[in-house]
């Protein structure tokens, strides 16, 4: 036995016990002969002692003891002298003297200290991150990963829903990313993909007569990284038969309920219910009140529309705009300098507008003030109810050239005026997402995906006008931050093959591409709805991290490799001659 008790166990009540226990070397501390060592596990911290009084064998072979030896000890429990207790412990109050040390394993001396939080280079950390992972912030955050996951499979269990595995290698059928390639040894130039989701095997779940399906699912996608982004991922996954949007709804909400009130008890989020439920907004009004899809709300600084006055406003610019919308920076919440301005500008510039206009109330500077009438001025003062001192910005042009671009202005000024209380969840709902959104060269796509179901009275103007259909799709929001989204599904096989034509697939196409799903709606498929949360990103905001890479025990980094493991590699040119593979120079790719 290597162990009767963990590191983090101990209590003065167990004061005379005789015990034994494993660990890493936290910190060592000599005082004049005893030799003080902090044993770290999992579990927590406890302090060992060695008195060549009481073992002088053992206490001989601590001397040369350093930082993260593995140890195991045996001795008595004894309580801290006076005054030497250590509060910040909860095991502070006793000690172990040590009657027997047995040295597991000796340890390199680290490239970075375990012992502190201190600011390690990410990459350095990536690197050896068996050794990160012992640090106390992740080892937090592994078992925060590890509480929520309990969470939500005793949510969806205790519901009825059934956890089934797909497979991960599936055929390639594009949705909307890149798709990681696997070759088929067996089958010469065929290959499977990595799934981007478990999309249309969970549908095909719904056909199966699997009416509660989830799944913690490993998701893959050859992308572009950020921040909340990983070239793997994992992914909560549910899908339901004979329900509707509603339905799904309440479902990911008792969940989210239940997340909050036993992963993060700390936070304060039931002051943003209405009518005891997440805040709901279509797609409409939150970029209308807020230029952004997934809003931040723990701030206000909602938009106002003065795309009417902007008709007579006398600066040309306004007036040949489809839309102008309004934002107001209080005073009271800080003074924006010129600087200030002028970083805001180059934000809105990094999501499409081509300048930011902008007023300060009670000054005449300014191209706003410079060029437009003083009664578009005065109504403009009037409907933002700003006061002197104050700073409107305006987002002008089409309905997303004008609302995005000032969405991003009102997240960074939340910012820089500290309005994102750090210790508030702030639900909602995203609801009625357009069902089409144009690519670069004009052609349409899927805003959500191809098996979305659109809403019954915009079917008419599928074909005819396929920009102002409206879907049965959902996305779940917090902070600022998406956390999740789904769509009520088509389960009509007609109306799926109508969709596919809708976005310029051929019948060859669609058949060629999604043959399979076509064919499984043919045998009676139910009404179905389904949802998907990034369970790397909920970790991350339960945890007040930055990025998902400090929720994952072995990410990747920012461009998608394994530093510990050192992958991408390249391969035996025998293994992938067995794969079919030929790898070309770089300046024949």
């Amino acid at each position: 036995m290597f162990r009767t008790n963990t590191c983090g166990e101990l209590r003065k009540e167990d004061a005379g016990k005789e015990v034994t226990l494993s660990g890493w070397t936290f910190h060592r501390r000599d005082h004049g002969g005893i030799i003080f060592i902090d044993l770290r596990d999992r579990y927590g911290i406890t302090q060992i002692v060695f008195d060549p009084e009481a073992a002088s064998d053992a206490h001989l072979a601590a001397d040369k003891i350093r930082s993260e030896w593995v140890l195991q000890v045996s001795g008595r429990v004894r309580l801290r002298g006076e005054g030497l207790t250590n509060p910040n412990l909860a095991t502070g109050e006793v000690e172990l003297l040590v009657t027997k040390l047995e040295i597991l394993n000796t340890a390199k001396t680290p490239p970075f200290e375990i012992s502190t939080e201190k600011d390690v280079r990410e990459d350095l950390r990536l690197e050896y991150r068996y050794l990160d992972l012992r640090r106390e912030k992740m080892q937090k955050n592994m078992k925060l990963r590890n509480d929520m996951t309990h969470v939500i499979r005793n949510y969806f269990h205790d519901k009825d829903f059934l956890d089934v595995e797909t497979p991960i290698m599936v055929k390639g059928t594009p949705e909307g990313s890149r798709e990681y390639l696997v070759p088929s040894r067996l089958h010469a130039g065929d290959f499977y993909v990595l799934p981007q989701s478990p999309q249309q095997l969970k549908q095909m779940c719904m056909v199966g007569g699997i009416d509660k399906y989830y799944q913690i699912a490993r998701c893959f996608r050859d992308e572009d990284l950020r921040g909340d982004r990983q070239p793997e991922f994992t992914q909560l996954d549910l899908e339901m038969s004979f329900v509707e949007q509603e339905d799904v709804i309440q479902v990911i909400e008792g969940m989210l309920h239940e997340l909050t009130e036993k992963c993060a008890p700390q936070k304060e989020w039931k002051k943003y219910l209405v009518n005891n439920q997440f805040r709901r907004l279509t797609w409409k009004e939150a970029m209308e009140q807020y230029g952004s899809d997934k809003p931040d709300l723990r701030f206000g600084m909602e938009f106002v529309n003065v795309s009417e006055e902007a008709k007579t406003s006398g600066f040309s610019i306004f007036e040949k705009s489809e839309c102008l919308f309004a934002l107001k920076a209080e005073k009271a919440h800080g003074d924006l300098s010129r600087k200030d301005i002028d970083t805001l500008t180059k934000l809105a510039q990094q999501h499409g507008a081509g300048g930011l206009a902008w007023l300060r109330v009670g000054e005449e500077s300014g191209p706003v003030a410079k060029n437009s009438t003083s009664e578009f001025i005065d109504a403009v003062v009037h409907k933002t109810n700003a006061v002197a001192g104050d700073v409107v910005f305006f987002g002008a042009g089409e309905f997303i050239a004008s609302t995005e671009p000032l969405g991003a202005v009102r997240s960074e000024l939340g910012n820089m005026f500290g309005l994102k209380n750090k210790d508030e969840f702030a639900f909602a709902w995203i609801l009625d997402f357009p069902m089409f959104e144009k690519k670069d060269d004009g052609s349409i796509q899927s805003a959500h995906h191809p098996f979305t179901q659109p809403q019954a009275e915009d079917l008419e103007r599928l074909e005819s006008d396929p920009m102002s259909v409206k879907s049965y799709a959902y996305d779940v929001i917090m902070n600022g931050v998406e956390l999740g989204g789904g769509s009520v599904r088509i389960h009509d096989p007609k109306m799926q093959e109508r969709m596919f034509a809708a976005l310029g697939l051929s019948k060859e196409e669609t058949e060629m591409k999604f043959g399979h799903i076509i064919k499984a709606f043919q045998y009676g498929c139910p009404p179905h709805a389904g949802c998907a949360l990034g369970l790397d990103r909920l970790v991350m905001l339960w945890a007040d991290e930055a990025t998902i890479r400090e929720v994952i025990a072995f990410p990747k980094d920012q461009n998608a490799r394994d530093l510990m493991l050192r992958s991408p590699a390249p391969m035996p040119e025998k293994e992938l001659a067995e794969q079919n593979i030929q790898v070309l120079p770089e300046d024949l790719n």
